[in-house]
């Protein structure tokens, strides 16, 4: 979502973030079948969107130095799809590399969905505030819950300048 974030989302909404929003996906379900792979071994594909509730960075929202190695970025997120309300995210980025102008970050985020979690981890590179283009990157899927349990794949993320991120989440069981 986060965000986020990008759950991420990106980093999964690293930049986002510090901008105050965290989006994940765009909206479109690939596969009625919620986890695994299909009867021909295709992966299942989610498609979401996210929209940051909330969200804290190092500076409080204040202007200050770059955030540094060790500082935490920490977001909340509506979570939906074909625009509809589909469950929240959680995001934490601690800042494991900076520069004057960009971050890396380890990423975890939890997409809390109404048939299960599925959890996103990985490491990002994004700029030290919002991104003025979009940012790619991709995470691995680690685990889930409910309809995800044993879940395993990957996530594509596109953070987009304004808060907009999308993540593509291809699982496969």
């Amino acid at each position: 979502m986060r965000t986020s974030t990008s759950m991420g989302i990106a980093t999964i909404s690293l930049a986002a973030v510090l901008g105050g929003s965290l989006a994940i996906g765009s909206a479109v379900v690939a596969s009625a079948k919620p986890t695994g792979s299909d009867d021909r071994g295709h992966p299942t594909v989610l498609h979401l969107t996210a929209e940051t509730d909330q969200s804290a960075d190092p500076n409080g929202g204040n202007p200050g130095p770059p955030p540094g190695p060790g500082d935490q970025i920490v977001s909340t997120d509506r979570i939906s799809r074909f625009g509809k309300p589909v469950g929240r995210g959680g995001t934490v980025l601690t800042v494991v590399g900076a520069t004057p102008t960009a971050l890396t970050t380890q990423v975890v985020t939890t997409l809390d969905l109404h048939d299960g979690q599925i959890v996103l981890q990985g490491i990002g590179d994004g700029p030290t505030g919002p991104p003025t283009e979009p940012i790619t990157f991709t995470l691995a899927v680690t685990g889930g819950t409910g309809t995800y349990q044993n879940a395993r794949g990957f996530a594509d993320i596109i953070d987009r300048p304004g808060g907009a991120e999308t993540i593509t989440i291809s699982l496969r069981g």
